[in-house]
């Protein structure tokens, strides 16, 4: 068998995902015209049917992967009940080994206020598509599947297997959709060689992992009065103000390291504290029983969840010894030490390679601000051959006016298709 150049592949993927190009664009807006809002998990059923149609049509078996209604309230507790069915496609090149998985998620977050156009109609408009989920992260799906159809289309001979799995849930957490996966074995070390998380981190660079992160409920507790007396009582607010200041004072000056990891944006390298609801008392004239704040903890790689987590009680103790009227409780609402693997490994080099032939500039390594699935393949599944790529912009994603350019769409699909080829290619 003659050796095949990097640049003859290239072309070879090129030229097939350009004649495909319409109907990757037109397959794009069809399941973003489907608005998988989560929570609480609109429509699910409908686009994995959708993506799965794309899959067979591919050439991939398709099989559908539902979590049980018994699992449903630990795995999507405000997930309504409504069903969590993940599409797993499988085109076996040869045999079953090495095993590259392709992965993203389909559920978006909830439209929102401020869009220009109606965010589910998948308006094409000056070379984007503009839509909820056109970036994060359909158009990644979009691109796995036609990465497989271009390399099928591009008469290359690959070796092992190509899975291409859509999944729900990431928006909330990811515990019903890859975390499910994961669960069952059905990614693990013993399955799978490689994998490619296609979320929205640029087409421009290769993600290297996640910040870690921490939601909290953070609740004090106080002696419900009437307000015209409230010396009779104790006011939980102005505990929980007592503990933000706590916070503001003693944790919050810790915070101003600066990681050495390329965090994208830059201005996410440090770990942030962010308080983000507030809901105390029912009635004007009532001092309430207690009061609720949620926090979003970001750490950086440096940090880990245990190390934020046991300062944070210290303080609440040290604020006990200090009043004996202050109390608190810290509820863990998810919980994500930082996820960060090597740049070295062959998953890494074969898309770092890959994406400077097809975009004439070697990508550059990023770290996520936030978490993603890859948490469950690195640290569950110990699968250090993970990666996340994906075409869709960071900087958009739960934006109002979300969009996919479409260019970046049509090089990503090239971008993986070669990736793939550079890990499986039989004549390379």
């Amino acid at each position: 068998m003659s050796r095949m150049s990097v640049a003859e592949a290239a072309r070879r993927i090129g030229s097939a995902v350009d004649s495909m190009a319409d109907e990757l664009i037109e397959f794009l807006c069809e399941i973003v015209r489907i608005p998988t809002e989560n929570p609480p998990g609109k429509n699910y059923p409908e686009c994995a049917a959708a993506i799965g149609r794309k899959m067979a049509d591919a050439g991939l078996s398709v099989d559908y992967i539902d979590v049980p209604n018994e699992l449903l309230s630990t795995l999507a507790p405000h997930g309504e009940g409504l069903p969590r069915p993940s599409v797993l496609g499988k085109y076996v090149c040869s045999n079953d080994r090495p095993a590259l998985h392709f992965t993203g998620h389909y559920d978006v977050v909830p439209a929102g206020e401020g869009w220009d156009v109606d965010p589910y109609a998948a308006i094409i408009r000056d070379g984007k598509i503009i839509g909820r989920g056109s970036s994060d992260q359909k158009s990644g799906i979009a691109a796995q599947i036609f990465a497989i159809k271009a390399l099928q289309r591009a008469g290359l001979e690959m070796s092992g297997t190509i899975v291409s799995s859509a999944t729900p849930d990431e928006e909330t957490g990811g515990f019903a959709g890859i975390g499910y996966l994961v669960d069952q074995g059905i990614i693990s070390r013993d399955n799978t060689d490689f994998c490619v998380i296609t979320e929205c981190l640029d087409v421009d660079r290769i993600c290297l992992g996640h910040r870690g992160t921490m939601w909290l409920e953070l609740e004090t507790h106080g002696r419900q009065c009437h307000g015209c007396t409230p010396f009779e009582g104790v006011n939980p607010v102005e505990k929980m103000l007592d503990l933000l200041n706590a916070v503001r004072a003693e944790i919050l000056p810790n915070l101003d390291t600066v990681s050495q990891y390329p965090i994208m944006p830059p201005s996410c390298r440090k770990s942030t504290f962010t308080v983000t609801m507030m809901q105390a008392g029912i009635k004007a004239n009532m001092v309430p029983p207690t009061c609720r704040a949620t926090i979003d903890w970001r750490l950086i790689p440096e940090q880990s969840v245990a190390e934020a987590k046991n300062s944070l009680i210290a303080l609440c103790r040290k604020l006990e010894e200090k009043d004996p009227s202050f109390k608190c409780s810290v509820k863990e609402i998810m919980v994500v030490d930082p996820t960060l693997v090597p740049n070295d490994t062959d998953v890494v080099k074969a898309f770092h390679e890959a994406g400077g032939v097809i975009l004439g500039k070697a990508p550059e390594f990023s770290v996520s601000p936030g978490s993603d699935d890859q948490k469950f393949v690195v640290q569950t599944a110990g699968l250090k051959q993970c990666i996340v790529y994906g075409p869709g912009p960071l900087a958009i994603a739960h934006q109002a006016n979300e969009f996919q350019p479409i260019d970046a769409l049509v090089n990503g699909t090239k971008v993986m298709a070669l990736g793939a080829w550079k890990l499986l290619g039989r004549d390379k």
